[in-house]
């Protein structure tokens, strides 16, 4: 488990393509030490607020789950897309990716917000209200790779039993005496329902156009994302 995913930590390998790398893993862990022993310190929320999981802002969830390193990818993505753009400085032959200038960058109030629960409310609201995607006109074709992936976390937030279902023993006993025996399907709470995994990530891939198109990824494997 990566646990510190933000922009600084992630980096382009130059090979005969350029891959990402990450960089800095003092706040790693090896999943099979992440159990649910929510009194070590070491496993609560760690990472640059801009880039951390809207759970782990807000303390719903003590752990540290596999799916808040992704939701931690998609804000790299999404805030790189949105807050920059490419461009061939003077003087140079190379285009670069360097920061925009405006005086209103999207998604600045993350940045700007110093309270972790009400940052983690604005990004739970920017998944459960489907909020508008802003990005810079250089990465146009970013958008139905966010999209699918906004769309899957905010499915996958909204079908999470809140942490009172279940628990109604008035009804418990009413439901007993009728003599019915409901199924329960256990919620998946590290995959939000299957709903975020490493098909999430990838399975949008090979629908990328334009400057995207063929966009390589090191795993050459066939991936499927929920519907």
């Amino acid at each position: 488990m990566y646990r510190l995913i933000k922009e600084m930590n992630a980096d382009g390998e130059p090979e005969e393509k350029v891959y990402g790398v990450l960089a800095d893993y003092d706040l790693s862990s090896w999943t099979d030490a992440m159990n649910p022993d929510y009194t070590k310190t070491s496993q609560q929320r760690t990472g640059t607020p801009p880039y951390m999981a809207q759970e782990l802002l807000k303390g719903t969830s003590h752990l540290h789950l596999y799916r808040h390193d992704v939701e931690s990818l998609f804000y790299i993505m999404l805030l790189m897309a949105a807050r920059h753009t490419i461009v061939t400085p003077e003087g140079e032959k190379k285009s670069r990716v360097l920061m925009r200038r405006s005086t209103r960058l999207p998604y600045q109030k993350w940045f700007n917000e110093q309270d972790y629960d009400t940052l983690g409310s604005l990004k739970a609201s920017f998944f459960s209200d489907m909020q508008a995607i802003e990005l810079s006109p250089a990465f146009e074709d970013f958008r139905p790779w966010l999209k699918v992936l906004q769309h899957c976390f905010s499915v996958g937030f909204k079908l999470k039993p809140s942490p009172s279902d279940g628990q109604l023993p008035e009804w418990t006993a009413a439901i007993t005496a009728a003599g019915v025996k409901p199924t329960t399907v256990q919620f998946d709470d590290e995959t939000l329902g299957g709903y975020i995994n490493y098909a999430t990530i990838l399975a949008p891939v090979r629908y990328l156009t334009g400057e995207l198109k063929g966009l390589v990824i090191r795993d050459p494997k066939a991936f499927s994302a929920p519907a």
